[in-house]
């Protein structure tokens, strides 16, 4: 068993709190994504977990076991770093066996393990050329490779994909779910890339100010936001969040009014609607009326984006749609993938 757990770890730097009370489990086999801004704390938690942090408070436990006080070289943990961290001297085959090298493998038995970790990754046709000669995601591989070949208990990813180019981020995304799924070993994988996180994660641990404000199955985090924060920060473009008042059910805010969302009255409230919950309807039939700000063709589809007096919404329409810029469109709203939020503690109202 290689679960990770974490009860009521805090890490201090001085006055500054970096993560604060963590309670959270990562299961067996599991693929955890830490995902938050700069500045959250996830990169401290992981961290924590290969050993290069001290925690202040609190215990962590790898399968079980107290590691506190255990040195780095002990917890039998592999990172995976932003920077591939490879040896600009050394060959891919030597690169790759060097944690074998350091523990005086012999020669023959590391060969066939550096050969059978390099097809894993479909390197088995580079191991003689050197880290200048491969592409970024060569390199990224060789340092997967690397890490695969000390046969952990747990992966520590941190952003590991941020220096590629898009279409082979896309790319390396889909290698390395697949290499997780194969290799059935725990994974923590730090982003602030909320893509990445949706589309590697069993479940994303969403962090903000060194506490985690959601946890859960990516769909859970995208379509059951607890707070402001996470309907914010998950989603590309993110959540539409208006702030007006509740008045018996009815939401009015600048430019909106939408009946049925909530029952009784809140003086502060937020509305958080997602941009392919909102589409165009005939005079009348809308929510919102207003000129378009901007039009943008993604290819898939097109964004619109409406402003009503300081406020911004974003519409995800069809690719066909034609508009120009202050044509004036009416909005209506899903009302049940509408949300409410307190405008005063931030969490989700419910019911």
């Amino acid at each position: 068993m290689a679960n990770i757990t974490f009860e009521n770890v805090t890490k201090r730097y001085g006055e500054v709190t970096a993560v604060s009370n963590l309670n959270l489990e990562v299961l067996d086999k599991e693929f955890l994504v830490l995902l938050g801004p700069s500045g959250c704390g996830k990169t401290t938690t992981m961290r924590m977990i290969a050993g290069l942090e001290t925690i202040t408070e609190g215990t962590l436990r790898i399968g079980g076991v107290e590691v506190n006080n255990v040195l780095p070289k002990y917890r039998n943990v592999a990172m995976v770093f932003q920077n591939y961290a490879l040896y600009p001297h050394m060959t891919v085959a030597e690169n790759i066996g060097y944690p074998l090298r350091v523990r005086k493998v012999p020669k023959e038995e590391r060969r066939k393990i550096i050969e059978q970790a390099a097809r894993t990754v479909e390197l088995g046709e580079l191991l003689e050329r050197y880290p200048r000669q491969l592409s970024g995601g060569q390199r990224q591989r060789v340092a997967l490779a690397r890490a695969i070949i000390r046969r952990p208990t747990v992966f520590l990813m941190d952003e590991p994909l941020s220096n590629l180019d898009a279409k082979l981020r896309i790319q390396m995304r889909a290698e390395l779910k697949h290499l997780q799924r194969e290799l059935a070993t725990t994974t923590v994988y730090v982003t602030h890339d909320q893509i990445e996180a949706m589309t590697l994660a069993d479940r994303v641990a969403v962090m903000d100010q060194g506490v985690i404000k959601q946890l859960g199955p990516p769909k859970t985090i995208y379509g059951d936001p607890d707070n402001i924060f996470v309907a914010g920060f998950i989603g590309s473009p993110g959540m539409n969040l208006t702030r007006g008042e509740l008045r018996d059910g009815t939401f009015a805010g600048e430019g909106f009014t939408v009946p049925g969302v909530g029952g009784g009255n809140r003086r502060a409230a937020v509305l958080g609607v997602r941009p392919e919950d909102l589409r165009i309807v005939g005079t009348g039939e809308g929510h919102l009326r207003a000129p378009l700000y901007s039009v943008e063709l993604t290819g898939e589809s097109t964004l619109l984006t409406v402003r009503t007096q300081d406020v911004f919404v974003i519409i995800r329409t069809d690719k066909d749609f034609a508009g120009n810029v202050d044509d004036e469109i009416e909005v209506a709203v899903n009302l049940d993938k509408a949300y409410l939020f307190d405008a005063e503690t931030g969490e989700r109202i419910r019911g």
